[in-house]
């Protein structure tokens, strides 16, 4: 297993430096644009991803400059990106950090809404130098497929020093992420052309998921419903469901849902108010 990791990391490390996608982020180490960038980058294509991040860091360069804006022009710069509730987790944090700051939380950035082990472990990484591994879809398919797993978790977690070994975490980490995502694809991996290939277990897993589709859902509403409310900043239901076209029993979903995530309040006569 090591001669084949020392392999692995030698073939991907070779295919980065002459692949890797350039973006304005890539060499930062400044934990902030390194949280923001990973909360923008969560379900949306990182191309696109990069685009909202120039705007939020022109907009708020550091915690302390979100912080003292508010909710409402967070979810203004966010609109398009949808899952609305990561805009309020992000501007919650930054509430926090312009308080605390990053080196005060370290190592447990957890603390903060909306972190999770992925995000902790990548301001570990390319903030810190620490050496870890960032665990993301892309990072666990090509360690599954190359090293023939069917449990990633327990393979990193005995094979973490190897695997970092001599290494730069931000160089690896970033590595397999792209490689993940422009080579050893979920659907359609180019196997033809890969530089893995020789070495490769091709533990292809064939995953069926279930999707929602958006036209019509509860997330498309909820998006219009804030559209409006950003517009308008307060207005009745019945105004709302006017301008939705909608039917009441959805309109009250999108409204309670959005209410529990702390998006907008409900006002006394049924009115609906986006929180700032």
């Amino acid at each position: 297993m090591e001669t084949k990791t020392k392999k692995f990391k030698r073939d991907i490390l070779n295919w980065y430096n002459n692949n890797k996608r350039d973006y304005s982020w890539r060499e930062t180490n400044d934990p902030w644009k390194i949280l923001l960038l990973e909360t923008i980058s969560q379900q949306t294509q990182l191309d696109r991803a990069d685009t909202y991040f120039k705007l939020f860091i022109e907009e708020f360069p550091s915690p302390a400059t979100m912080a003292s804006s508010s909710l409402k022009k967070v979810l203004i710069l966010w609109s398009g990106l949808g899952y609305n509730n990561r805009a309020r987790r992000l501007y919650e944090s930054s509430k926090i950090l312009s308080e605390k700051g990053f080196d005060e939380l370290y190592p447990n950035f957890e603390v903060l809404p909306g972190v999770g082990p992925y995000t902790n472990n990548a301001i570990l990484s390319f903030a810190y130098g620490e050496k870890v591994i960032t665990r993301d879809v892309n990072v666990d398919r090509v360690f599954s497929r190359y090293f023939g797993l069917n449990n990633v978790e327990n393979f990193v977690h005995n094979n973490k020093q190897p695997l970092l070994n001599r290494v730069s975490s931000r160089d690896l980490n970033q590595a397999i992420m792209d490689f993940g995502s422009m080579v050893c694809k979920s659907k359609n991996p180019l196997c033809s052309t890969c530089v893995l290939e020789k070495n490769c277990e091709k533990n292809i897993v064939k995953i069926k998921k279930s999707k929602e589709t958006f036209s019509g859902s509860n997330r498309e509403l909820r998006g219009a419903l804030l559209k409006l409310l950003l517009n308008e900043n307060i207005a009745s239901l019945e105004t709302i469901q006017k301008n939705l076209k909608t039917d009441k029993v959805k309109l009250l979903k999108a409204v309670s849902t959005l209410e529990k995530d702390g998006l907008i309040t409900i006002k006394k006569n049924n009115l609906v108010e986006i929180n700032s």
